[in-house]
């Protein structure tokens, strides 16, 4: 399914609210004044994207989706469980990320009852439930509340990339990198707060403020 490029109903006062809140923030919204987070349109694809690009740069996951996509050019549940691991293999999956994809299947062919109702859940109770499919964790989780269901309050604090681009936009006059991973947490964890309730957004900018950005998963 094609991305879907409509903004998000609540963009614009986020960038708002956020500009007002923050001055690096403004000045990072300033500098990319026309985009917008993008929805794949589809949570199935979204999720199967996500555990794609688990681990591994931008533009490898992007090769590897590309090829997984060719050979299972309809991302239907049961059909790609009926695709035999060798094809999957072939693609460029590992081992462990094709029985993630498997499980995912299984999941959204076997939990309708639930998929149907995503919408009803808070974040953290969807991401609680989306932790039980194999091989997704908090990180893939909170991709999927951005990325499919563009929830605006979503600041993931596992992501290498958002982290990175923190530091670089608030830290930049200090040995930020040489931090342990809970030393960063303590100095991040301010910074985000500025950003209720729009983290969403705020994530998305800091994002693109990185050469890799992840436009859409």
């Amino acid at each position: 399914m094609a991305a879907t490029d409509d903004k998000p109903q609540w963009w614009d006062q986020a960038k708002r609210e956020l500009s007002a809140a923050d001055p690096v923030m403004a000045e990072l919204i300033e500098s990319s004044p026309d985009v917008h987070l993008i929805c794949r349109g589809d949570p199935f694809e979204t999720l199967l994207r996500s555990v794609v690009g688990q681990q591994i740069s931008v533009k490898a996951a992007a090769n590897i989706w590309n090829r997984f996509a060719a050979a299972c050019p309809n991302l239907d549940p049961e059909v790609i469980r009926r695709k035999h691991r060798r094809t999957l293999r072939a693609a460029g999956l590992s081992e462990r990320k094709t029985d993630f994809i498997y499980d995912i299947c299984r999941y959204f062919s076997e939990r309708q009852d639930v998929v149907n109702h995503f919408e009803e859940f808070s974040d953290e109770e969807l991401i609680k439930e989306l932790c039980t499919i194999k091989g997704i964790g908090r990180w893939t989780a909170e991709m999927f509340l951005i990325f499919a269901l563009r929830r605006p309050n979503v600041s993931p604090l596992l992501d290498y990339g958002f982290v990175k681009a923190i530091g670089r936009a608030y830290f930049a006059g200090e040995e930020f990198d040489s931090l342990s991973a809970s030393e960063r947490q303590n100095k991040i964890l301010p910074v985000v707060q500025r950003w209720e309730p729009w983290k969403t957004a705020a994530t998305w900018y800091l994002w693109r403020s990185l050469n890799n950005a992840p436009v859409q998963y």
